[in-house]
């Protein structure tokens, strides 16, 4: 185990939280760390190169300050656990199927390789087997596990909403400015110093595309800066749509949508549509919860962009062309790929692993998919499966009115907003992403609508106060004068 620059800072920074700070700043910690997905903090060369993410990292050092007598958090941690105990059967299920799948299935089929580096082309396929893969897996699969129960313990807490709310508006921020100075900066001596961030086991892809320079930030790909963009993306538009700090989340919002929609990334156009298509629903289906003056502003929003569009295409002639060829590369051109091709062959292996298994499944890190779906379908099988399901149900509450739009209690509003950002926040891990398992915005957003939903007060001491949750009667029908009695 080797510490890395990054991972030398964040030890410092951590131990100086646990011993003198306050939960609320080791949060601010662990959601800056987040800025730097694309790193690595504690490099593992025994375990096949495979790296810690400065968020995990970080993970640590909030787990200990939650722990640490004086901090008066343990009682909460029974009631967390107990919250987000669909999500631990997922992941006690996933980290036993890691450890048993590849053995009990061993070299009964072939699989593409979790680690890229040990495949010897694009087509390659390996006897399944156990491997480093498998314990790295498990390790992120805890991971998100305590991430959940994290942002449970923080939201249950007075005043741990804002303090999310405020890391994310930072962040999302900084995410911004760090994606455009990247470009400025492009073949620069600062390009290089850019460069040492992205430090983790990944595969540096190519930035250009189409002529058009693809914006990465720190990450090492266009399609991971476009999928945590997106991420705050949906988190920033709800909160704006529920009025909570409309004017920093809807400029961070509109910015946001910017950033994604010339990010030429077609996980970020994809985002784009499923929440453009949510919020068209939302309007259509349920007009009685709907804001139509917020509708109508996002109707402005999306005519400004077309317009500016035109305006730019219009004073520079050439442009056009360069769009065309852009859109060409990313979409039709894009799908005949010999890499659409891979990619649809990693995700198919997961639904045929899912029988091939008799549907036990053949445990995180044992392939690579292209789908968190099928990823899922093949790693943890039907009853793995099922669990992450009927949690992101409990999460969703999809029959709630507050999943939907506002509420007249700030707190079950705001965990609204954060039940929404965690499920359309999934989309790009549906559609790409290589893991049987959800990302730490996920995890951290769904402990906390949890918790904000449970309950939307608190005590002043260790215990978190019951009170009564969002009214039945108003989950989804009447009129929009219904107030909570909480």
């Amino acid at each position: 185990m080797t510490l890395t620059f990054i991972g030398l800072i964040q030890l410092i920074l951590g131990l100086a939280i646990v011993l003198w700070g306050r939960l609320r700043t080791a949060f601010i910690f662990l959601i800056v760390s987040g800025l730097f997905s694309g790193s690595a903090a504690v490099a593992l060369p025994a375990l096949g190169g495979s790296t810690i993410p400065p968020v995990y990292f970080a993970l640590g050092f909030v787990i200990l300050r939650i722990v640490v007598p004086r901090g008066g958090y343990l009682g909460l941690v029974p009631e967390a656990i107990s919250a987000n105990k669909w999500f631990l059967l997922f992941t006690f299920y996933g980290v036993a199927a890691a450890y048993v799948g590849p053995r009990l299935f061993a070299e009964v089929t072939q699989v593409a390789p979790m680690n890229a580096l040990n495949a010897r082309g694009a087509f390659d396929m390996v006897p399944l087997l156990p491997t480093s893969q498998n314990i790295t897996a498990q390790v992120y699969m805890i991971g998100s596990f305590m991430m959940a129960l994290c942002g449970f313990i923080l939201c249950r807490r007075e005043g741990g909403k804002d303090t999310l709310i405020s890391s994310a508006i930072f962040v999302s921020w900084a995410h911004i400015v760090l994606g455009l100075v990247a470009i400025a900066v492009r073949g620069t001596p600062l390009d290089a110093f850019l460069e040492l961030f992205r430090n983790g086991n990944y595969v540096y892809m190519d930035s250009v595309a189409g002529g058009f320079v693809r914006i990465a930030g720190i990450f090492p790909e266009t399609s991971l800066y476009s999928a945590f963009a997106f991420s705050f993306f949906v988190l920033h538009a709800e909160l704006w749509y529920r009025s909570i700090r409309p004017n920093a989340n809807g400029w961070l919002a509109f910015v946001l949508a910017l950033i994604l929609f010339f990010s030429t990334s077609s996980t970020a156009y994809m985002g784009l549509l499923s929440y453009l298509l949510f919020f068209m629903l939302r309007t259509v289906m349920l007009p009685h919860v709907a804001d139509q003056m917020k509708m109508v502003r996002v109707i402005m929003a999306m005519g400004a962009m077309v317009i500016g569009t035109a305006i730019v295409l219009a004073v520079n002639p050439g442009l056009p062309e360069m769009v065309w060829d852009m859109i060409l590369v990313m979409t039709v051109d894009k799908s005949s790929s010999e890499s659409a091709e891979v990619r649809l062959i990693w995700a198919m292996q997961g639904v045929r692993l899912l029988f091939e298994t008799w549907g036990i499944g053949a445990g995180p890190g044992s392939f690579r998919s292209s789908s968190m779906i099928t990823a899922m379908m093949g790693s943890v099988g039907v009853i793995g499966t099922i669990a992450f399901f009927v949690y992101l149900m409990q999460v969703l509450k999809p029959m709630r009115r507050s999943t939907w739009g506002p509420w007249s209690d700030d707190a079950i509003s705001v965990g609204g907003a954060f039940a929404s950002a965690a499920f359309l926040g999934l989309v790009p891990m549906v559609i790409s992403a290589p893991q049987a398992y959800p990302d730490w915005i996920f995890s951290l957003l769904a402990g906390g609508a949890i918790a904000l939903r449970m309950s939307p007060r608190w005590e002043d001491g260790a215990q978190s106060a019951y009170a009564i949750e969002e009214p039945p009667e108003y989950a989804m029908l009447g009129d929009n004068s219904g107030r909570s009695t909480a």
